[in-house]
């Protein structure tokens, strides 16, 4: 995907070709069966030319993982910066995060093998991820609390854990792999729950 590819840093304009070129392959064959041949193709080059970049598919594949939590972490800051009521500010968030990378894999028939290969090959990739996205909300919960438009007393009194917490919610979500409208209708619904539940 495009939009990934690019906000990679470090990435050249082949280097992104090649990244949106994967993630299509990935999507459409699974990850087993997507050969650096497949990518090659969609990248419009030789496989020759293919490694000159990236080692193997798994090197491809954490450099898309990389550049979805670069993404990621970029438009949620962005939305949370926002004057935007607590319900308003987690509703956009969440739809940002999952943006177009989990519809994509939610209407892929290998979902399951790519969450699986997401956890097999990038753990420490979506470890820091993980708790980038988590300091993000977790800075956002403090302001929204200095200013008086959350109350976390009631939800133990820090903003970390809850910002973990609300992660953990999004992942089990997705883990059951629902239809992408689901999908959307469930995390509005959680960020609804969550406000309630902010509001004190």
């Amino acid at each position: 995907m495009q939009e990934i590819a690019a906000k990679i840093p470090g990435t050249d304009a082949k280097q992104q070709a090649i990244l949106a070129a994967a993630f299509e392959a990935f999507r459409l064959y699974g990850f087993r069966r997507t050969s650096m041949e497949d990518i090659a193709r969609g990248a419009g080059m030789s496989r020759a030319s293919l490694y000159l970049h990236y080692r193997n598919k798994e090197d491809i594949f954490r450099s898309l993982a990389q550049g979805y939590y670069d993404m990621a972490a970029a438009q949620v800051s962005e939305v949370l910066a926002l004057d935007l009521s607590p319900a308003e500010a987690l509703e956009r968030a969440f739809h940002t995060q999952a943006g177009p990378v989990f519809e994509a894999l939610l209407s892929s028939p290998h979902g399951q093998e790519l969450l699986d290969t997401k956890y097999a090959h990038t753990e420490d990739i979506i470890a820091a991820g993980e708790a980038r996205l988590a300091e993000i909300y977790a800075d956002w919960l403090a302001r929204a609390e200095r200013a008086g438009r959350v109350n976390l007393s009631g939800l133990g009194g820090e903003a970390l854990p809850v910002a973990r917490t609300m992660l953990s919610a999004l992942h089990g979500v997705k883990a059951s792999l629902p239809g992408v409208s689901e999908y959307k209708a469930s995390i509005s619904r959680l960020a609804l729950m969550f406000a309630r539940a902010l509001a004190g």
